[in-house]
């Protein structure tokens, strides 16, 4: 164990103490208690998706994704080894480190995941998060191949991230900043001509209002799509308060119980956007069955 029970996170808004250290064990014990699921999620999507994606896009083998706040790089670990979310929680919850410890685990990593490598289709992955010590970790392990320590909720892209965001062919986003993607994806599609722009795969939370979100496609000519048979579990309430405020937040958006929560898990509905106007698109249908 990293931390004592008594001193984890018990709600999401408690998060920042953990998410940007020089040893991601903090963060994964944090997350552990609710079988935060969504990397998993993602990875597999991903996985499913690389041809089909390829292939409308134009794009060879090899599918150009950027991470958006991706924090450690869980989902980059995920397609690249043979290990799931189960091996993360376990791996880093091993030991107890401390800030005075630094990075003397980033070895360990590198040999743990070095030894569980695999074969798997061809991802470039670039990362952009505000965690910078997190994105240097994640591109030290392998997990990411481009890392941009930028701030796209308040900030237009750098150069270098504008020059990697041209040969993006996917955005992805594993559901934790809700209200704040609008303006970071308008400052994506800014930079993008909007009939070959990027597509976007992300995890609508129901306690956020996405209406400001799907305005934005409409503005520009996207199609937000359900891709998956049915919703998905994100992960559970980390205490009685932080589900409390969920579902507070959920009724006053008038969104029953029973669709919000199954089981003790928050439901979100995995969403592909997509423009419009580009002629090469799969149906839905297609891309639904790909991801199982």
């Amino acid at each position: 164990m990293t931390d004592s029970t008594d001193s984890l996170p018990r709600h999401k808004d408690d998060f920042g103490r953990v998410y940007d250290l020089e040893d991601p064990s903090p963060y994964f014990t944090a997350l552990r208690p609710s079988d935060y699921r969504m990397p998993e999620v993602l990875a597999g999507t991903l996985k499913a998706m690389h041809g089909p994606v390829c292939a409308a896009r134009g794009q060879g083998e090899r599918l150009g994704v950027l991470d958006f706040a991706c924090g450690y790089g869980a989902i980059g670990a995920l397609l690249r080894h043979d290990i799931r979310m189960t091996d993360l929680y376990a791996w880093y919850g091993e030991r107890r480190w401390q800030p005075a410890d630094a990075r003397r685990y980033w070895a360990d990593d590198a040999a743990f995941f070095a030894a569980r490598r695999s074969a798997s289709a061809t991802f470039e992955i670039g990362g952009v998060d505000i965690a910078g010590v997190a994105l240097k970790y994640a591109a030290a392990l392998g997990f990411l191949d481009r890392i941009f320590h930028e701030n796209l909720v308040e900030d237009a892209p750098s150069d270098a991230l504008r020059g990697f965001l041209r040969g993006v062919g996917l955005v992805i986003e594993s559901g934790s900043l809700g209200e704040l993607l609008p303006g970071a994806f308008e400052r994506i599609l800014d930079i993008c001509e909007d009939a070959t722009g990027p597509w976007f795969i992300y995890g609508p939370r129901p306690d956020v209002d996405w209406a400001p979100l799907n305005a934005l496609w409409e503005s520009r000519g996207y199609r937000p799509e359900s891709l998956g048979a049915g919703p998905v579990r994100y992960r559970k309430a980390l205490a009685a308060e932080e589900q409390a405020d969920m579902l507070r937040i959920t009724r006053a958006l008038a969104k029953r119980d029973e669709a919000v929560m199954r089981d003790g898990y928050l439901l979100v509905d995995m969403t592909l956007a997509r423009p419009e106007a580009d002629t090469g698109n799969p149906p839905i249908e297609r891309l639904r069955g790909n991801c199982g």
